[in-house]
């Protein structure tokens, strides 16, 4: 069990490496289905670009701060 979660943890520093991006990424595209669907492709387009550099603001600030994960 121990070889399983340390698989899981080095496959999640691998592609997320932080708990903010990940949800920030996971929000924006979810977001961005949803906008594409009810509103134009514009739209969901900057909705997009704006919570993924929200999530990357955030984490830069978090480590700007000194915080540990």
């Amino acid at each position: 069990m121990k070889r399983i979660l340390r698989a899981l943890k080095s496959v999640y520093d691998f592609f997320a490496g932080d708990a903010i991006l990940l949800a920030g990424t996971a929000i924006a595209f979810a977001a961005a289905f949803l906008l594409s669907h009810l509103a134009t492709n514009a739209l969901a387009a900057i909705a997009f670009v704006l919570l993924i550099v929200a999530a990357l603001v955030t984490t830069l600030l978090r480590e700007a701060g000194g915080s540990s994960r």
